[in-house]
């Protein structure tokens, strides 16, 4: 019997209906694919059984309307590696729907609040200037490793109450871990080494945990500690499970708004002058950034029950790929969609997903990506990207591992 890999491995472009996600062309650049994609089959059954939904509308509906779960009727994910245990996200609030997941999001959501944030704002400002200042000494940066990685992973890991001695450590974990989120895809080393990094970062928080409950901080992880100990009692392996989910949602898709962003920015020297001229536009730049190059380009949602959507029956437990980056840049919902324009009066992209998943760590990103994006246009001067030395790191998620810059 064919297995999964032999049967992805003999798929063809034609097959995936022009949108293969495994091919190098749509890593590099996947929007001329989805757009095909969304033209030609916008609910579209795949050769692995998914459906992508592509449109701006269908994907919203979904989100907003449809009878939908986030795992399969027996608890599984379908995307999941089932021999992925230690560390495994099977005990993140994102895998989890109803009460445990709102239960679970309660526990968390206090500390990304936009008060609670605003408490290291001042501490975003110094780790961009810091990392501006040393690049203009030395006339460019490597816009990713020394500010898109740089900021978020300082940030999260505070939150966290990670120590920054720890913090490269977990750069290298939660590259390799995002690809837990569709492991069932990978060839088998590279599940191994998802399998790895869950558990080295499982030890970790285990061990750290124990720590904190005889000494309790001012940290996130303290807060879960202290949440148990007033009567909402989180099950085996929920605490580390809520840790390891929030650090690597909350790190490795910043690096990619930081990164795609400025990319963005730096391709269109016309709209960094625009911001310039008018740096009221900021938030609406970042927005743009968002809906322009998504760091996540789909996630996923499992039907609950039968739905009809453009005329086709899609059954009881389908898996739905709901295309993020073939929405963001449809038509009928954004004029001339494939232009980067940081003066759209509507940016209005699904690039945080929506419904009760909607991303918990919104605020957090959008903080980090106002300051970084905001402070490198303001004070570096014609960059130009070394096309040469760019490459895309090892992540699930739509993520550059290095983008150097020189400052003509």
């Amino acid at each position: 019997m064919e297995t999964e890999l032999e049967l992805l491995a003999r798929l063809t472009d034609e097959d995936w209906a022009g949108a293969n996600p495994l091919s190098s062309e749509f890593r590099d650049d996947p929007y001329p694919s989805l757009k095909q994609l969304r033209k030609r089959s916008p609910v579209n059954l795949s050769p692995i059984g998914t459906w992508r939904i592509s449109r701006y509308d269908d994907v919203r509906r979904i989100f907003k309307d449809a009878p939908t779960s986030m795992t399969l009727p027996d608890g599984s994910n379908p995307n999941f590696d089932p021999l992925d245990r230690r560390g495994s996200f099977n005990e993140f609030m994102l895998n989890k729907d109803g009460e445990e997941h709102l239960r679970l999001r309660r526990l968390v959501v206090k500390a990304f609040t936009r008060r609670a944030l605003e408490n290291i704002q001042l501490e975003i400002d110094t780790a961009v200037d810091d990392a501006i200042e040393r690049s203009l000494k030395e006339g460019g940066m490597d816009i990713v490793q020394d500010l898109a990685v740089f900021l978020p992973s300082q940030m999260i890991c505070r939150i966290m109450g990670v120590p920054e001695r720890d913090r490269l450590q977990f750069m290298e974990w939660t590259a390799a871990r995002t690809n837990a989120f569709f492991a069932r895809f990978l060839p088998d080393e590279t599940k191994q080494r998802v399998r790895d990094a869950g558990a080295g970062m499982a030890d970790y928080f285990d061990a750290l945990i124990k720590e904190r409950r005889t000494n309790l901080g001012d940290d996130l992880l303290s807060e879960l500690i202290r949440a148990e100990e007033d009567g909402d009692r989180l099950h085996e392996g929920e605490l580390t499970a809520q840790a390891i989910g929030l650090l690597v949602a909350g790190f490795e898709t910043t690096i990619g708004l930081i990164g795609n962003g400025l990319r963005a920015f730096i391709e269109h020297p016309d709209q960094m002058d625009v911001l310039r001229q008018r740096p009221e536009l900021l938030n609406n730049a970042v927005e743009e950034c968002l809906r322009f190059d998504t760091p996540i380009l789909f996630n996923w949602r499992i039907l609950t029950e039968d739905y009809h959507l453009d005329g086709q029956l899609l059954p009881k437990d389908s898996v739905l790929w709901l295309m993020l980056g073939a929405a963001n840049r449809d038509p009928v919902r954004f004029s001339c969609p494939d232009d980067f324009d940081i003066t759209r009066e509507d940016v209005g992209h699904l690039s945080f997903g929506g419904g009760e998943h909607f991303c918990l760590g919104h605020q957090l990103a959008r903080m980090e990506a106002r300051t970084a994006i905001g402070a490198f246009i303001r004070r570096v001067r014609t960059p130009v990207i070394d096309y040469n030395k760019l490459i895309w790191s090892q992540s699930f998620f739509r993520v550059l591992g290095r983008m150097p810059v020189s400052f003509a």
